[in-house]
């Protein structure tokens, strides 16, 4: 899919702004109101969900009525058709409302109806930025009549954007982890338990913090020569390399897709990911990070690999093929007793309840839920 060069300017200051987060959260919501306007959406979010308690909260917003985003949290959190299917799903795999839950079903819930429609939203398309277990942060764009369901236009835009918005959010977690307000970033980086890596456009280490040189000390994650800095992993430092590599087109850097997180293996078998950030030339990123380190380019950051242990939910889903609407009903089936109950919990008709119930029963080989209860458990981590 082409993109058309006032589009592409619009785009590189978008990513621009999207770096400048990681000093200064509070510039979110212009972010997401730019992202917005550039994929057609009418409003925009970032949150985390835990389907294992029906906890939830938003983040960052815009284009959402602060009464509605309230409502949200207190009422209609554990109503969301899309829970806990989209837990599921890769981070950085853009994926819409529709492509979960069948578009009828969606419509009849007491979601889409009291909470969605009021506002004028009609679909979402979204992407995990990082998953856990049972929870995930994640980025949400709500689309209105004007632009009308995501389509692959949509999905395009917004993925290109997403590696990015991904590596901003993660960063700026890690920063948040320990830093305090009014400290220099020197200091912070200092703080954070990820090793930070400063890189010069040789890709030489001319800064590095405490955590990162007793990464580099053992040799087996990070080696620093003449040469520059190096990932241990052939394939990570293959990664590296195209990173950090200099484009003459800055097309070709911006909308060639790169993952967001480079994934390395320790000595001792141990789960690592790198995040690495350029730094974008006469940003206020850079800027920032010129008092740490004059010559640097970009930031690499490093840290254990947070684990997504499979949910038992997620297991039995995956073994007996559920689709999303089924896998929602038997997240509610695990804790509630009757049928009834369970469409107020989900807010669904209780014949769409029951559907779903038979199909999950047939599929997994039961006729009760003591046996549903069983099943899963035996599939389950």
């Amino acid at each position: 899919m082409t993109i058309a060069e006032s589009e592409f300017e619009e785009l590189s200051g978008i990513i621009g702004s999207i770096y400048d987060t990681v000093l200064d959260k509070t510039t979110w919501p212009t972010v997401l109101e730019g992202v917005c306007r550039h994929v057609r959406g009418r409003a925009s979010r970032i949150y985390w969900r835990d389907a294992s308690n029906g906890q939830g909260e938003t983040v960052y917003s815009w284009g959402i009525a602060p009464e509605f985003l309230q409502l949200y949290r207190e009422r209609y959190v554990t109503l969301n058709p899309l829970f806990p299917a989209s837990v599921f799903i890769k981070p950085g795999e853009v994926f819409s409302s529709r492509e979960l839950i069948p578009s009828e079903e969606f419509e009849q819930s007491r979601f889409f109806r009291e909470w969605a429609a009021p506002q004028g939203f009609l679909d979402a398309a979204i992407f995990n930025i990082q998953r856990y277990q049972a929870s995930a942060a994640a980025f949400t764009i709500l689309t209105g009549p004007e632009y009308g369901l995501v389509d692959d236009r949509m999905r395009h835009r917004l993925g290109l954007l997403a590696p990015h918005l991904q590596r901003a959010a993660i960063i700026r977690r890690e920063l948040d982890r320990s830093a305090e307000n009014g400290q220099s970033l020197e200091a912070a980086l200092e703080q954070v338990d990820a090793g930070v890596v400063l890189l010069d456009p040789a890709g030489r280490a001319v800064w590095s913090n405490r955590a990162a040189e007793t990464a580099l000390a053992r040799g087996d994650l990070l080696r620093s020569s003449a040469m520059g800095l190096s990932l241990a992993s052939p394939s990570a430092d293959r990664q590296l390399r195209e990173a950090l590599a200099p484009t003459p087109d800055e097309h070709e850097y911006i909308l060639h897709p790169r993952p967001a997180l480079i994934r390395m293996t320790d000595c001792e078998g141990g789960e690592w990911v790198a995040c690495l950030m350029r730094l974008r030339r006469e940003s206020a990123t850079q800027q920032a990070f010129d008092h740490v380190a004059r010559s640097a380019v970009a930031a690499l950051f490093v840290r254990r690999a947070e684990k997504a242990a499979e949910w038992s939910v997620e297991a039995s889903a995956r073994f007996y093929g559920l689709t999303p609407a089924e896998v929602r009903v038997l997240h509610v089936a695990l804790e509630i007793d009757t049928v009834a109950d369970m469409a107020r919990a989900v807010g669904l008709s209780p014949n769409t309840v029951k559907k779903h119930l038979s199909a999950i029963f047939a599929k997994m080989g039961v006729s009760r839920r003591a046996g549903l209860i069983k099943a899963v458990m035996s599939v389950g981590p």
